[in-house]
């Protein structure tokens, strides 16, 4: 178990720094991205606090001034005095659109290519490498949870002392206190670590971990209805207004939060209906349509679970990011997240301190004998010549 750890631990010691800093960081994404462009969220001075625009407008002078391009998502403002969102697509080319809500005029642009946010984030979850850099983070999580469970059985020292192993006392060397560290953080952090190895191998294989749980319990409510529509050659759809209309029925109660527009030509226009905060998408109803003839198709109360299996597969997502509890835990999850690089840079110096410090010495020691070797043969007197 210790050498299994220890090999696995060196494996992904770079991978747990770069998961772990861009973890961090990517809990307060939003309000990142709202530091970053804040001329872009907030709309123009002197509007009331409502929209002077409404959502079918904007989707129409979005399309109207990008004809080439494809809407894939749109928001309206989450709280009084931001802007409308929307995202558009050309191929592999991507543009977020701001709308400003109190003029109706595009406030600005963001290419994702030249956003350092967007590039934390592809870092996170890609790797820099498109899809196959998500199957290497997939397989990187999976280790991850191999270096979790070997780790737990390391740091058991038996039933007298396994209680050394959750502090760390700074009045003893700076070997003690490193080895300490490694073990005491590691010990509580290893259940938020587990989840977000386990949730991480999830993003990456769905479908055989859904499998797995769904042979013991239902996973129906955990995920949205599997919706096939006849082929069309329409890129427009029906009477959008009437559809929001027809969602807010069959949502009573909730707040028009969005949509998510068909990417294929037999795909379901998704209109998003809040039951809580306008951006919190696991407690949402999701109403779909067919977006010809603007017929509604089904409903999908997202965060409804009504068995433990798909209460299991539904909280993976938001366990993992930690963005629907609060400001509180959206702190601790990044406090937590620095946990992988000091496990990763505390194993390393463990692994100096044990090993590789002693063959640096050896090595030095030899190299210094060899160079005493070769001086003593430099200077060495010449031998008289025989007769």
């Amino acid at each position: 178990m210790f050498q299994i750890h220890l090999w696995v631990g060196i494996v992904l010691c770079l991978y747990m720094l770069i998961i772990g800093v861009t973890g961090s960081i990517l809990v307060f994404e939003a309000e990142l991205e709202h530091a970053a462009y804040p001329q872009l969220w907030r709309a123009s001075v002197g509007g009331t606090g409502k929209p002077s625009i409404d959502f079918p407008a904007v989707i129409d002078k979005v399309e109207k001034t990008w004809p080439d391009y494809q809407i894939t998502a749109a928001y309206p403002p989450d709280k009084p005095g931001d802007n409308f969102e929307v995202f558009i697509h050309r191929g592999a080319q991507f543009l977020y659109v701001f709308i400003d809500a109190n003029t109706g005029q595009i406030a600005g642009t963001i290419d994702p290519a030249h956003s350092w946010v967007i590039w934390i984030i592809d870092l996170h979850f890609r790797l820099l490498a498109g899809k196959p850099g998500e199957i290497l983070n997939g397989i990187g999580a999976a280790f991850l949870l191999v270096l979790c469970l070997t780790g737990i059985i390391v740091w058991w020292s038996g039933l007298n002392r396994w209680w050394h192993g959750l502090t760390v006392s700074f009045r003893r060397s700076w070997k003690r206190v490193n080895y300490d560290l490694h073990s005491a953080v590691g010990f509580w952090t290893l259940l938020v670590l587990s989840m977000w190895a386990f949730s991480g191998v999830y993003f990456v294989w769905p479908k055989p971990i859904e499998s797995f749980v769904n042979h013991f319990s239902s996973i129906a409510s955990a995920n949205p209805p599997k919706l096939e529509l006849p082929k069309h050659e329409q890129n427009i759809w029906a009477d959008l207004p009437g559809m929001i209309e027809q969602a807010k029925q069959a949502s009573p109660g909730a707040q028009f939060g969005g949509a998510f527009f068909p990417g294929t030509r037999n795909g379901a226009l998704t209109l998003l209906m809040a039951r809580g905060p306008q951006r919190r998408f696991t407690q949402m109803d999701y109403v779909y349509f067919d977006p010809i003839t603007g017929r509604q198709l089904a409903i999908w109360h997202r965060g409804v679970t009504d068995t433990w299996g798909s209460r299991f597969i539904f909280w993976l997502s938001p366990l993992h990011f930690g963005y629907d509890f609060g400001l509180a835990i959206k702190i601790l999850w990044a406090v937590l997240g620095c946990a992988m690089p000091l496990l990763s840079i505390t194993g390393v110096l463990m692994y100096w301190n044990r090993t590789l410090s002693k063959k640096w010495r050896l090595l030095r020691t030899s190299t210094s004998r060899e160079s005493s070797g070769l001086e003593a043969t430099r200077f060495r007197p010449a031998q008289e010549p025989g007769p």
